[in-house]
């Protein structure tokens, strides 16, 4: 047999190569290393210094609001929007941003119906440092010399501020409009504004928020003796702003070398009056052109982050932008979400004081929302629904990743994360509902203003309905009121106008803003409160001859000759005064001082929410305003509704709780809050379901609040003061009319509430026609139309309801 020749393995050969290129490749990038940190490094680490990533906020839209029926009432459109944004090689200075404003201007819609002065156009292109084309001929320009020379030369030398004493250099100071700080210790001030006060016969509180700048000035237009002690700090600081605004002037010599907007400048800062040399039409465009380029430098937005030019641009001007983008640097059109509010099918505004609107976040309180991850120009709820539900409603802004250079210039973007849609409201009110209260009270409004017997003075109309049950309020309307779409277009045609004459005069919410006296809708409270009290029985009947004596004064009922025999029910149903000035009266006998008794008055009116705030799901709620006055009158005053004054929504809150027997729920115009959803169609799952809250019960015996509803009943039948207004109702209705005086001569409010049906409230109505009647007109007269069509309306969308032939809130 033959030996077999043993085979050699290559395999430690085969392995020592592969672990010598390894080596060898470890080596590589060891030196490469070395390299770059000791060849290279400085070139690397300044390439990191030159850029940086920034992550930006991507929009998101807001949550829509929609009816009790799943009818969108708010919620967003697209919109062009001009935006501005330095890029990376964009070669963009000043000059280059005016010029960039002005080709915008040619292209955005002139505003003609914008006013401004000459002074006004001058001082905002001086803010900007930008340029007029203005070209003073011969005559102007020695006429403007003329008139700066005797100002310059009262300037002092520079050379002179430095051994000014403290007096003249604050002097010196108000003469160059600089601030001056802290010129005085406590006691001076104190001393400057009594001698003020007597020497301009001035109130005290007229002089408490005077700068030290305006004291100094008034004390020594007043000729009062001043004494001024600057620390060092504050001195120096004075020596450097006098020279700095000193320098800015030229030598009177030089003024004819001076250009003819440096000239217009000069006048301005001396409040010569200045006229430029501009037709009217180039002076439109002007203050177009830096209305622009204000927006392309909001100081108050960091530099590499897009600043809002104009909102809502046409497409024929969104086009003309997009041909023109070369000549634009930094300028670009986005599709972005803007807010769309519903109107009427004819066109009538709806919601205007239930949903609000959003606005740029104002200054006061950007670092309060920049704290809860808000951008500088971000837009924010401002009034109505929009504000209160503000965190609901905004929606979590997406991410884009953005490289910029030292410059602050955008290099290169990526979204990281989408944005996601805001959370909707869901609203107790039908829309269709809600349109027939704003027209009812519009058409009322409007007929009333025809008629001769009613006052000038009537200038709005107020009505709310509510579920006493749940505190759901089913409509709020005012009249007049407005389009909010107005406000998402404010840099549209007309908008100062508009909002001079159809906003600013009905802005308010009066239903939570503004009190009025209520009249004689407090005597359901006032007749709960004597037999809570125990100053009375149901039964007990006060004789009225025309009147009761209060103290020194015969206080007299409405009705000259009286009612006779009145007891609890018959008092309410006939409205007498009388029956309530005695249970004033007996009160006030009641404690060794009458004063005490306000306090139980107070008592009552807080437990049904008058005088203290409804908790209502809208901001700014006020809390009416209680009277600070306690004489002996005041008490019969306080129990016929001419004492405290209260909003209509505290009126509403309180009937609610007359009629629910005794609860007091907190109104609110939001059912449910449910998740945004990115599908227009659908709705997103209940997050949020608001239900009924109570804040009190009240402390009164149960068959006080019947007697109570059983006096409001018969207000509604023959011999009532509302008999006529509900008369032929196929329901039973409970109410109280109320003519409350507004002082002497001026005409008196009309206030009328109630609730239907009788035997089983469903819904409470407040209707307020402040200044509305004179001697000649009823307070049913001018508020009973309007309740009863309320329930007429409601009863045909939702028949059954209040007929007691159905249970629930049915929709045809």
């Amino acid at each position: 047999m033959g030996e077999t020749k043993e085979e050699k393995s290559h395999i430690p050969f085969r392995l020592n190569v592969l672990f010598f290129i390894v080596f060898l490749f470890f080596a590589a990038i060891i030196l490469r290393l070395a390299f770059v940190q000791l060849v290279e490094g400085e070139e690397y680490k300044l390439a990191l210094e030159k850029y940086s990533t920034r992550d930006l906020p991507i929009s998101a839209p807001r949550g829509r609001i929609l009816d009790a029926n799943g009818q969108v009432l708010v919620s967003n459109k697209p919109v062009y929007t001009v935006y501005y944004v330095k890029e990376q090689n964009q070669d963009i200075d000043a000059k280059t941003e005016e010029q960039t404003a002005e080709k915008l201007a040619k292209i955005l819609t002139i505003d003609d119906t914008d006013t401004f002065t000459d002074k006004e156009l001058l001082q905002l292109a001086v803010q900007l440092q930008a340029t007029l084309p203005v070209a003073l001929n011969k005559a102007e320009t020695e006429q403007l010399i003329g008139q700066l020379t005797p100002k310059l030369s009262k300037l002092p030398e520079i050379e002179a501020i430095d051994s000014m004493s403290d007096l003249d250099l604050a002097k010196t100071a108000l003469l160059l409009k600089v601030r001056v700080k802290s010129p005085f210790d406590s006691a001076e001030q104190a001393r400057l504004k009594a001698s003020l006060q007597k020497a301009l016969n001035k109130k005290p509180e007229e002089l408490q928020n005077l700068s030290d700048t305006e004291l100094l000035r008034s004390a020594l237009q007043a000729n009062i003796a001043v004494n001024i002690k600057l620390s060092k700090e504050d001195r120096d600081d004075l020596i450097k702003e006098n020279k700095a605004v000193l320098r800015q002037f030229p030598p009177v010599g030089e003024l004819a070398q001076k250009s003819d907007m440096d000239l217009l400048q000069y006048a301005d800062f001396f409040n010569l009056d200045v006229k430029l040399p501009l037709t009217e039409q180039e002076k439109k465009f002007q203050w177009h052109k830096l209305g622009i380029l204000k927006e392309m430098r909001s100081y108050d937005i960091p530099s590499y982050m897009p600043r809002r030019v104009k909102e809502n641009i046409s497409e024929n001007e969104m086009f003309k932008i997009e041909e023109r983008r070369t000549e634009l640097p930094g300028i670009s059109v986005k599709l972005e979400p803007m807010r769309k509010i519903y109107n009427d099918p004819d066109g009538s505004p709806f919601g205007t004081h239930i949903l609000g609107y959003t606005n740029a976040i104002r200054p006061d309180e950007l670092k309060e929302y920049e704290a809860q991850g808000y951008n500088a120009y971000d837009r924010v709820g401002e009034t109505g629904l929009e504000r209160y539900y503000e965190r609901y409603l905004r929606g979590k802004d997406g991410v884009m990743e953005v490289r910029v250079n030292k410059n602050s210039e955008t290099v290169e973007k990526e979204q990281k994360v989408a944005p996601e849609p805001g959370d909707d409201l869901v609203l107790a009110l039908d829309r269709r509902f809600q349109s027939k209260v704003e027209d009812i009270v519009k058409k009322h409004f409007e007929e009333l203003k025809k008629r001769p017997d009613v006052p000038k003075e009537m200038k709005d109309i107020h009505a709310l309905v509510m579920n006493p049950n749940t505190g759901e309020i089913l409509a709020m309307a005012s009249y007049p009121d407005y389009d909010l779409n107005i406000y998402y277009d404010r840099k549209a045609l007309g908008f100062n106008e508009k909002y001079s004459s159809l906003i600013l005069p009905n802005e308010s919410n009066r239903f939570i803003n503004s009190a009025y006296a209520p009249g004689s809708t407090v005597k359901p409270l006032s007749v709960m409160m004597a037999l809570q009290e125990g100053l009375v029985t149901p039964e007990e009947t006060i004789i009225d001859r025309g009147g009761w004596q209060v103290g020194n004064v015969f206080k007299k009922n409405w009705k000259t000759g009286g009612h006779g025999a009145v007891n609890a029910r018959r008092a309410l149903q006939v409205s007498n005064n009388t029956y309530m000035y005695a249970m004033a009266m007996r009160l006030a006998d009641r404690a060794d001082d009458y004063k005490k008794q306000f306090s139980v008055i107070d008592f009552y009116n807080h437990q049904f929410g008058l005088g203290v705030k409804t908790g209502v799901d809208l901001p700014y709620e006020k809390a009416g305003v209680e009277n600070p006055n306690s004489y002996y009158g005041n008490l019969a005053d306080a129990f016929i509704g001419q004492y405290d004054i209260f909003t209509p929504m505290q009126l509403g809150q309180y009937v609610s709780t007359i009629a629910n027997g005794g609860y007091r729920i907190r109104p609110h115009l939001v059912k449910e809050i449910r998740k945004g959803s990115t599908d227009p169609k659908m709705l997103g799952p209940v997050l949020t379901k608001i239900e009924p809250e109570v804040l009190n019960k009240v402390d009164i015996d149960p068959k006080w609040i019947q007697v109570v509803k059983e006096g409001m009943y018969l207000v509604t039948q023959p011999g009532g003061t509302a008999s006529s207004t509900f008369r032929g109702l196929p329901f039973t209705v409970a109410a109280k009319t109320g003519t409350a005086q507004t002082g002497t001569g001026r005409p008196d409010n009309a206030v009328m509430v109630g609730f239907a049906p009788y035997e089983n409230p469903q819904v409470v109505f407040v209707v307020v026609v402040p200044n509305g009647l004179r001697d000649s007109v009823h307070s049913a007269d001018a508020s009973g139309p309007i309740a009863r069509q309320l329930l007429e309306a409601y009863n045909e969308l939702y028949p059954g309801v209040l007929t007691g032939s159905g249970t629930k809130q049915e929709k045809k």
